[in-house]
């Protein structure tokens, strides 16, 4: 009888310990909490789905792999909410998440006006977030220093889609001299279409429309008419799902002959695809990743993840989906680096890592590190062309491994 109290007392004194030492930032206890926060509900529903889809495929790989060796092999437990698909929606999911949770660090937000709504709760609580959101604003030195951007700047998606027309004019001698811009009015329209701006003119192609357009249309036909009578050869839109299916098939309507070059998002992820069915073979647009660049392809381990992904889940791995696996990946590797699941230090571990092999380095071109605003330092956008039903890389050449087909 004194031998089974003494293992009671024992049993429950090691407990305390391991909560005790787990609060104090020396972890002892065998789980990791991290969170995903994105839109599950609502028009953008898939933005989430594939990140969901993609960091439970990461969180298993870390864990089948030992866990969190510098732990005693922790492993990790991935806490999933909906952001839904409106600001204060991402506020109140991510407070309540937070407040509720002990997490070592968080993935998610997608979308740019959803992360810098709820930016300042992670701040708050001092917890670290990777976000794939693009916007230009949300890394500077005003951003609390919680932020981490995998994805590349909105800017640089502007610059990536005029250097693209550059390469088309010349290898193809397609006289493109007037554009259009459409964007969608939220922090990643605005900040995409600033680098369409920018470059355009330096360029030398005259911008005779710039317009932006309500996130939630229901009909694109009036954009289309301001853009045949704008004269403009070349489109640039930058859309979410809804939208872009809008705008192309209103497009198509109208038989017009303008050469469309997407700003992302819903032009490269699975569903443009399925609404347009063989329509959507020759559309280009930029992209934050694409599954068959060239550091993907070079590396086996990485072409697996990509396959598992797509026996797991019906379709290629689409953009949000490399970016929440890569995401969750350089989370994991913070969390192996501090030896803790204290946030604050696996925010400081985060603002150090250079991670340039394992699950991250599926993020092109292979290695990830962020600069002191949090910023990717090393990660540029892509151009994809859909052809045979999946986007393949085509630009820039250093990181094509497809051909180009004339659009």
């Amino acid at each position: 009888m004194h031998k089974n109290r003494f293992s009671v007392l024992a049993l429950a004194s090691a407990a305390i310990f391991a909560v005790a030492v787990s609060n104090g930032g020396t972890y002892a206890a065998d789980q990791i909490d991290i969170a995903i926060i994105v839109p599950l509900s609502g028009p953008n529903a898939s933005v989430g789905e594939q990140a969901v889809n993609a960091a439970k495929l990461a969180v298993a790989d870390v864990n089948d792999a030992g866990g969190i060796n510098t732990l005693g092999g922790a492993k990790l437990n991935l806490i999933i909410a909906d952001a839904t698909n409106d600001p204060q929606g991402a506020i109140n999911t991510s407070e309540r998440v937070l407040s509720q949770n002990t997490l070592a660090g968080a993935y998610g937000l997608a979308l740019s006006p959803l992360t810098t709504a709820a930016l300042p709760a992670f701040v708050k609580h001092h917890v670290p977030v990777i976000t794939s959101a693009i916007s230009d604003t949300l890394v500077t030195p005003t951003n609390g220093g919680f932020l981490f951007q995998i994805a590349p700047k909105g800017s640089a998606f502007g610059n990536q889609q005029v250097e693209f027309l550059k390469f088309l004019n010349m290898k193809y001698k397609m006289g493109i001299t007037k554009a259009a811009i459409l964007y969608v009015n939220n922090p990643y329209g605005i900040a995409t279409k600033k680098g369409v701006e920018q470059l355009a003119e330096k360029a030398g192609l005259q911008i005779v429309l710039n317009s932006a357009y309500p996130a939630e249309i229901t009909d694109a036909s009036p954009l289309v008419s301001k853009i045949e009578q704008s004269g403009a050869q070349v489109l640039f839109p930058v859309s979410y799902i809804t939208d872009s299916s809008l705008i192309l098939t209103a497009l198509r309507s109208a038989n017009s002959h303008v050469l469309v070059i997407g700003g992302g998002a819903g032009f490269i992820w699975p569903p443009i695809g399925q609404s347009l069915g063989d329509k959507v073979n020759g559309l280009t647009s930029v992209a934050s990743w694409n599954l068959d660049s060239k550091n993907v392809n070079a590396d086996p381990k990485l072409i697996d993840v990509t396959k598992r992904y797509a026996k797991a889940y019906g379709t290629f791995m689409p953009e949000q989906a490399g970016e929440a696996y890569a995401g969750v990946s350089v989370l994991a590797a913070a969390i192996q680096a501090a030896k803790s699941a204290d946030p604050a230090k696996v925010r400081d571990a985060l603002a150090a890592i250079d991670l340039k092999n394992g699950g991250g380095s599926l993020m092109q071109p292979g290695q990830v590190a962020f600069d002191a605003n949090g910023a990717n330092r090393h990660v540029q956008p892509v151009m994809i062309q859909w052809q045979g039903g999946v986007p393949h890389t085509v630009f820039p050449e250093s990181v094509a491994t497809s051909q180009v087909v004339k659009p």
